[in-house]
Formats: C-alpha cells, structure tokens, sequence
C-alpha cells in the first residue's frame, strides 16, 4: 500500500484502466503529495519506454505469412513423424511414474505443491509440461524435481525423490 492505494491501483491508473472513483481519488492525492507523484511520472516514462521498445521490437520480430506457413507446416510433419505406434501405452507408463513422484512428494510438502513442483521441473527441460515427459527426456526432468525437492524438502526429500525416480524405471 502507498498511501492509502495499492500496488494495482497505481498500475491501473498509469495504465488508464481505473474506475472513475479510483481515478479521482488518486489524482486528488497527487495534487497534494510531490513523493507519489515523483513516483507516477516515473512509472508513467517506464510504461512509454516500454511500450516504445515493444512497438520496435514487434515491428522487427514479425513473420510473414509464408514464414508463419512455412514454420506451421514444419511442426505439423515432425509431429507427425515422431508420433510413437505405441504412444498410449508409453504415456500412461511414464504418466504411472509421475503420480508416483507426486505421491512422494505430496507427504512432504502438500499435493498442491508437489503437483506445482511436476510443472515446474517439467516447464525448464524440454518437457514443458508434464504431458511432455517421456523416457528420453526423464534424466533433465528428474534433476530439476529433485533440485526443487531439495529446496522444499531438504536433502532427505531430494534424495528419496531422485531415488523414487530412477526406481520407478527399473
């Protein structure tokens, strides 16, 4: 809170998306306060600035048609070229595995986190979500989960995880 407005009051303001009492009563308090409103004129050069470099950006990183076509098309043939005859049955095997990982994790720190902790290891691999999780890509998957059990669990955590993963494999 800054005097009296929270941080998404002072967002929404700059931004133009306040209501018009929110609005009112925030610029009746600029007109007698010189720190926030310091801090409006900095925040409102911010949001040009970065509004600016996006317009920029965007113009310089836009594809064409063809090059959006062209890169549809590509991902369309690898699909389906990698789609595994037996994918249904690696899916619900590697899916076993990671209610497994879960179930050990959910004790130690909560289903939801443990749940969130699966999502997370699988978002910094190539993963990127845990539907994505296959045997080729379990190793990465497995050290980034147990790099977030040892933070949230401790070392004993980690080590019954990482030791739960390579287990379920064998």
């Amino acid at each position: 809170m800054i005097h009296g407005f929270t941080e998404k009051d002072w967002n929404d303001y700059v931004e133009g998306l306040t209501d018009d009492q929110t609005r009112d009563r925030i610029e009746a308090h600029l007109i007698g306060c010189f720190s926030c409103w310091e801090m409006y004129e900095q925040m409102a050069e911010t949001t040009t600035a970065l509004r600016s470099s996006g317009d920029i950006l965007r113009g310089i990183f836009a594809l064409q048609d063809q090059q959006l076509h062209d890169g549809l098309r590509a991902v369309f043939a690898r699909i389906k070229e990698e789609t595994p005859v037996d994918s249904a049955a690696h899916s619900r095997e590697v899916r076993a595995r990671l209610n497994f990982l879960e179930a050990v994790l959910a004790p130690m720190c909560g289903s939801q986190t443990a749940s969130k902790a699966l999502r997370a290891a699988a978002l910094t691999t190539s993963a990127s979500t845990p539907d994505f999780v296959t045997i080729e890509n379990w190793e990465p998957f497995l050290e980034r989960l147990t790099s977030f059990a040892t933070v949230m669990c401790g070392e004993t955590g980690a080590n019954l995880v990482r030791a739960s993963g390579k287990i379920c494999f064998e």
